[in-house]
């Protein structure tokens, strides 16, 4: 059966697809940042380092701390995820204004510096789409 979000074998290939995009390399060169990414009771933490996915940690424990925090149900991350995703599941912000159970907590400023990185790391994680 072919892995889904949030396994950890999709979360595999998405850090892949990172580190072979040309435009992320660019980019990304700058983008150092420990992200959680929370789908329902599921919390994942992304820690790039220079614009790639230097580990993936499910259920990060009280040994890691992270700086930004995005937050959604399980089906607002399959809706996102989508190639060619509805009005208001195309860009964060979007659902961070638009979608009520979607949210971007901590650090704004962070956020805010990284986006250029983290919206090309989501659009190619939307190539992938929930299966990859």
């Amino acid at each position: 059966m072919t892995p889904s979000f949030p396994e950890g074998s999709w979360f595999e290939a998405l850090s892949e697809a990172v580190a072979a995009d040309a435009e992320m390399a660019v980019i990304g060169r700058w983008c150092t940042l420990d992200l959680a990414l929370v789908a329902g009771e599921e919390t994942i933490l992304l820690r790039l380092r220079e614009g790639r996915i230097s580990e993936v940690a499910p259920d990060p424990d009280m040994g890691y701390s992270w700086s930004v925090t995005l937050r959604g149900k399980r089906e607002d991350w399959l809706t996102f995820l989508q190639p060619e995703p509805p009005p208001f599941y195309n860009d964060l912000l979007a659902m961070n204004g638009r979608v009520p159970s979607f949210s971007i907590e901590g650090d704004r400023t962070v956020f805010v510096r990284h986006l250029r990185s983290l919206s090309r790391l989501f659009r190619l994680a939307q190539f992938l789409g929930s299966r990859a």
